[in-house]
């Protein structure tokens, strides 16, 4: 005669239901806390774009030994306001910029993050092929929670991102 084993140990279907349930109201919590820092992140990624765009500027007036300036164009922002433009030399910036014909534009930036836009520049910042600053800039982006960020440089080439 065989004898049938009766301590099987095994979750019930109620059990699993319990366990998921609890799981999934961890995970709805937590995913609402994620949104709220969302914003956040994404005006900091932005004021790290723009950073890394001007570096590369930077980069290249030293690497090619003329000068470089990112430029915001007011009559662009219009159309999208995250778009700029690395150019290569020193127009003013009133002068007549036409790509097409000049053959200037050495690279068209534009801020991939949902809800950060441009609101404000001070200047064009130009840089120089000795690591120098010509014009100073600041530039402030928003997101649309209101939050900002500045993107400012100093005169001795050093670009920073401040509250």
């Amino acid at each position: 005669m065989q004898k049938i084993k009766t301590n099987i140990f095994a979750f019930t279907l109620v059990e699993l239901l319990v366990a998921l349930s609890i799981i999934s109201s961890i995970s709805a919590i937590s995913l609402m806390g994620f949104r709220q820092y969302l914003p956040n992140y994404r005006l900091k990624a932005a004021a790290m774009q723009i950073k890394s765009d001007m570096q590369r500027a930077a980069s290249f007036a030293s690497k090619t030994n003329n000068q470089y300036r990112v430029v915001f164009d007011p009559d662009k922002m219009f159309m999208n306001t995250g778009n700029y433009e690395i150019q290569k030399g020193n127009a003013s910036i009133h002068a007549e910029y036409l790509p097409e014909s000049q053959n200037h534009s050495f690279y068209v930036g534009h801020i991939d993050q949902k809800g950060v836009s441009i609101v404000s520049w001070t200047n064009n910042p130009v840089f120089q092929p000795n690591g120098t600053i010509a014009s100073l800039a600041t530039i402030t982006i928003q997101n649309l929670s209101g939050q900002k960020l500045r993107i400012s440089t100093s005169i001795a080439g050093r670009i920073l991102i401040k509250q």
